[in-house]
């Protein structure tokens, strides 16, 4: 009998690409897995506080220990495993290098970095968008100077900004693609790594199991990158507007195997997040990171 696993896929494809190739090209199942792909409702919490948001909960069916996985980017996932009431740990880095962009509509005034001072960018806050905001800006801005509203879900942000309701955001593909070809101006742009979270009776054997299969899926993707555009595209509501695949620039489609999240890698992560108050003081690797799964062969 095949073993049932259950992944939580929010965020959008750039994220779990290779694990929807993997259940696409029968990848989970040539391993004994019977692999189910879900995904949390979006999030409506529009509030602008970042003490207001809760790190979980665009993972909310992970934490409702109704998936066993879930992926995101390498700085929400340590908060999220901090924060994390089902004990969920990061057990790898994830395969997706994704790509985050902070955009302006075409007829704004910002041209480079330095513009963006104490205007607000509408980012998703535990998410990878607003810690790659931070990162980008830091280096041209006083930390004062870097201002952030939450508003959730890619797809709201990017209304937000064609309605004139925010002056930036930052969003990663599609959606990127979508604004270059309407016209938007991207200021800023940079790749980031992210892991896996698993619940804790996700055993060695299992997961590597699962490493092989989204290994190959790996392989199939970079072989034929032009073959899963098909996932991107969906990802775009037709009301917002239509995506080509001639539009996607697949240089900035990144994907590599999945390797061990080491200790040094956490330091320097738990350090830059501690600068901006985004974990608390007291968490430690062992806490956070299961390095026996994450070390599966």
């Amino acid at each position: 009998m095949a073993t049932k696993i259950t992944s939580d896929v929010a965020g959008g494809a750039v994220f779990s690409l290779p694990w929807l190739v993997a259940r696409g090209e029968g990848l989970f199942a040539d391993e004994g897995l019977d692999v189910e792909l879900v995904c949390s409702p979006r999030r409506t919490d529009a509030k602008r506080e970042f003490t207001d948001v809760v790190s979980t909960g665009n993972h909310l069916l992970f934490e409702q220990r109704r998936a066993q996985f879930q992926r995101g980017c390498e700085w929400g996932q340590l908060r999220r495993a901090y924060d994390s009431q089902v004990e969920g740990r990061v057990i790898s880095k994830r395969a997706a290098v994704v790509s985050q962009a902070i955009i302006v509509a075409g007829d704004s005034s910002c041209s480079h970095p330095e513009d963006l001072s104490n205007v607000p960018v509408a980012v998703h806050y535990h998410a990878g968008s607003q810690y790659m905001t931070l990162h980008m800006l830091e280096g041209f801005l006083p930390h004062d100077q870097i201002q952030l509203i939450h508003i959730p879900v890619s797809a709201e942000r990017y209304k937000a900004l064609l309605n004139d309701e925010v002056s930036a955001i930052t969003v990663p593909e599609p959606w990127v693609s979508l604004a270059e070809r309407q016209g938007c101006k991207v200021i800023c742009e940079a790749f980031c790594i992210g892991s896996e979270v698993a619940s804790p009776e996700i055993d060695s054997s299992t997961y590597a199991a699962i490493q092989r299969a989204i290994k190959e899926a790996v392989r199939l993707i970079n072989d034929n990158k032009k073959k899963y555009l098909k996932y991107f595209i969906a990802d775009v509501p037709r009301e917002i507007g239509v995506l080509r695949l001639r539009d996607l620039h697949l240089p900035r489609l990144r994907y590599v195997d999945p390797a061990p999240y080491p200790e040094e890698e956490f330091n320097r992560a738990y350090q830059w997040m501690l600068s901006w108050g985004l974990i608390p003081q007291d968490a430690t690797f062992d806490q956070i990171v299961d390095a026996r799964i994450s070390m599966a062969e």
